[in-house]
């Protein structure tokens, strides 16, 4: 179904009333110039047959005129022929009509023509068929004869309205024809932006990092324009984390300084006040670690509409195999090929990379990360094999306003933010023990559908 809205129904719609306007047009205009045609070639032989009509026209001493009718077309003389002639002089006395055998007792009407002048009129016939009649004027000693002769148009009109009729169906299938052309060349000539727009949607999904350059003339500024602005807001972005990072490494230096000084023989008389600093300066040295763990994982610094599963936890498992090279970690990744999910795909590799960085912290040899889809929802499992956490404890992390990373050193500042991001997407988020593995298990529900 086209879209009232979209360019290639305007197109097409336009294209479809022009044709359909040629098309009313031209058939108006065959019709009109063969009806005219027509007309025209008929006047002139009724012109003739008057000249012949006239020719055995006589003209008596009392003015009255008479016929010789043995000279005229004989068609003149069967009733109803379709063939007619009537003569009426007029001026000086009493009139006088002289009719065709053809005719009968019926008149034919007309309006009056000056002398010297002649016309065409159309007009009914004695069966009330359509007559040609060609009228004229001529002045007779002192009076004036006014001749009419007449021509049933009714074979002439079937015969064109069999030709049209013919004409108007060739003219339809060779209408049909060409919009059927013009709308594969339209889709044809739209076919790029359909490219565009998958190139977009790979955009959308962190697939490709800009759009196709092979596009036609008129899109190439559009597309330059928007390649553009992504460039820039790449180099915004990796400048945003080059900063934050740097920042990070920067604030380690003064940090250890820090927790130097608060084990200096000198706070030792003060063993509350020193725990307390060194408590917040743990905190700040876990924010620190997390940007930076933060920035290691980020593999692509544009965020997309879409996740894949398959191409991003993959690079994000090997990545934090590399991290913690020393643990020999296997992570088992369980999910359908090809699996789309339609969440934003940085808000994912963050809450992904959070999860598997808390169970490679705490796991002993392996990970399982298993996503199922479900009516209306995505399920989402991360287990491990690790010492798990306490049944008083997991009650504590998932309690609403509790600050999870104030709750146990190692779980909560991860567990944190993937809370908030799933209360971002009005999901569901539990903690638990697996029953394989034996460790920490964490279950999260994502809506999909209106539920969101």
């Amino acid at each position: 179904m086209i879209r009232s809205g979209s360019i290639k129904s305007r197109l097409l719609a336009t294209l479809v009333v022009g044709l359909l306007a040629m098309f009313v047009l031209l058939w108006l205009v065959v019709s009109g110039a063969l009806r005219e045609l027509t007309a025209n070639y008929l006047e002139d032989r009724l012109d003739q047959e008057m000249a012949s009509i006239l020719a055995e026209l006589a003209l008596d001493d009392k003015d009255v005129i008479t016929l010789d009718g043995g000279h005229v077309d004989a068609l003149f003389h069967f009733a109803f022929s379709g063939y007619y002639y009537q003569m009426t002089l007029h001026g000086g006395g009493e009139s006088q009509t002289l009719r065709s055998r053809s005719l009968g007792s019926f008149t034919l009407d007309f309006p009056a023509v000056p002398v010297g002048e002649r016309v065409r009129v159309f007009s009914k016939g004695p069966r009330n068929e359509k007559l040609i009649t060609l009228v004229r004027t001529i002045p007779l000693r002192e009076r004036q004869l006014t001749v009419a002769v007449a021509e049933d148009l009714t074979p002439i009109d079937e015969d064109l309205d069999r030709f049209l009729f013919i004409y108007s169906i060739i003219s339809l299938v060779f209408l049909v024809l060409l919009a059927l052309i013009h709308v594969v060349a339209v889709r044809r000539a739209m076919h790029p932006m359909e490219r565009i727009h998958q190139a977009v949607m790979q955009l959308e999904m962190g697939q490709i990092g800009k759009l196709p350059d092979d596009v036609p003339d008129e899109m190439k500024k559009i597309v330059g324009q928007i390649n553009h602005l992504l460039q820039k807001t790449e180099q915004r972005l990796v400048r945003s984390r080059t900063t934050i990072t740097n920042l990070a490494h920067a604030m380690k230096s003064p940090l250890a300084a820090l927790f130097q000084i608060v084990h200096h023989p000198t706070l030792g008389a003060d063993e509350p006040l020193r725990q307390e600093i060194e408590g917040r300066l743990e905190h700040l040295h876990e924010l620190i670690e997390r940007e930076l763990r933060r920035a290691r994982l980020a593999d692509h610094p544009l965020s997309g509409m879409f996740f894949l599963p398959e191409q991003s936890l993959g690079n994000l498992a090997r990545t934090l195999n590399t991290i913690h090279f020393r643990r020999k970690i296997e992570v088992e990744l369980d999910f359908p090929a090809g699996m789309l999910l339609p969440f934003d795909r940085e808000d994912m590799m963050e809450m992904f990379g959070n999860l598997l960085d808390n169970a490679f912290k705490w796991a002993q040899a392996r990970i399982r990360v298993t996503l199922r889809e479900a009516p209306g929802e995505v399920l989402i499992l991360v287990e491990d094999d690790g010492p798990g956490v306490q049944p008083e404890e997991r009650e504590m992390l998932t309690a609403r306003g509790v600050r999870l990373d104030e709750s146990r050193s190692g779980h909560g500042l991860g567990l944190a933010i993937v809370r908030e991001t799933v209360e971002h997407y009005v999901g569901s988020m539990a903690l638990g023990r697996s029953p394989d593995l034996g460790g920490f298990r964490v279950e999260i529900r994502l809506p999909t559908g209106a539920g969101r």
